[in-house]
């Protein structure tokens, strides 16, 4: 999974992050906003579960987790917004 580096210019809040949803063989990632801690981070909102097979072909189903913050563990979190706004300060984050 590649990331991408964020840092506030106003307050130097730093984060590596994918900045928006990935997925691989087994599990889909997406960032996310963590107004409890204050942080932007990536965390797992499905994963793949290989599924019975339906007139026999396997079918896999992707299934919704209970996702919390990694840094805090607490619930709620909200997608991360394409403008890249800072979470301590509202600024935009830049990337590089």
């Amino acid at each position: 999974m590649e990331t991408k580096h964020f840092r506030c210019p106003d307050c130097d809040y730093q984060t590596d992050v994918i900045a928006g949803a990935q997925r691989d063989h087994e599990a889909k990632t997406k960032t996310n906003l963590c107004r409890a801690c204050q942080s932007v981070v990536d965390v797992v909102v499905s994963r793949l579960v290989p599924g019975e097979t339906e007139f026999g072909i396997p079918i896999d189903r992707w299934h919704a987790v209970a996702y919390k913050c990694p840094l805090c563990e607490a619930g709620g979190l909200t997608p991360w917004p394409g403008t890249h706004p800072c979470p301590k300060c509202q600024s935009k984050m830049t990337e590089g």
